[in-house]
């Protein structure tokens, strides 16, 4: 499988049979697959314990170069873990897009709910010609012109 591409962008705009994502569009007819996914876990490297105990061990040495490094490697490790632990507590989703070609994207929202609206109004312009544009604001959370009606109750959301 091909490399992912982060998209990184607020809004997504549909129109006849393209997607445009800022810089990037794509043809609906390509897309194979949509799906929510949540947000993958950092891993945490088991290299990094073995550089932090280089730099424990450097830090000890009487050389104050070598201690200096120590110190200097034990700060930046001390960093990535706490770099990993806040990536592992954001919360959210990524809506991503299959493509034909083995390409994919992905684009961030928080509210789950708001992806599964996106995932039904993509599945009726893929299965209708749907000559109206569709603008889709990811971190808003808002569906303009949608060729659906998404409500709750009484209350009706376009």
């Amino acid at each position: 499988m091909k490399e992912a591409k982060k998209v990184e962008t607020s809004n997504l705009r549909i129109e006849n049979n393209i997607i445009s994502m800022g810089d990037i569009l794509l043809q609906i007819s390509n897309i194979s697959q949509v799906s929510i996914e949540p947000i993958p876990k950092r891993e945490f490297k088991l290299s990094a314990v073995f550089v932090l105990i280089l730099g424990i061990l450097g830090a000890m040495q009487r050389n104050e170069d070598i201690k200096a490094m120590g110190v200097m490697t034990i700060f930046v490790v001390t960093g990535y873990i706490i770099w990993i632990v806040i990536e592992n507590t954001k919360e959210g989703n990524y809506l991503y897009i299959y493509m034909n070609s083995g390409n994919f994207y992905y684009i961030f929202c928080a509210e789950e709910v708001f992806l599964r609206e996106v995932i039904e109004v993509l599945e009726y312009c893929i299965n209708n010609h749907y000559v109206q544009e569709v603008c889709i604001d990811f971190e808003n959370c808002i569906l303009d012109n949608s060729p659906i009606i998404v409500g709750n109750e009484n209350e009706v959301n376009r």
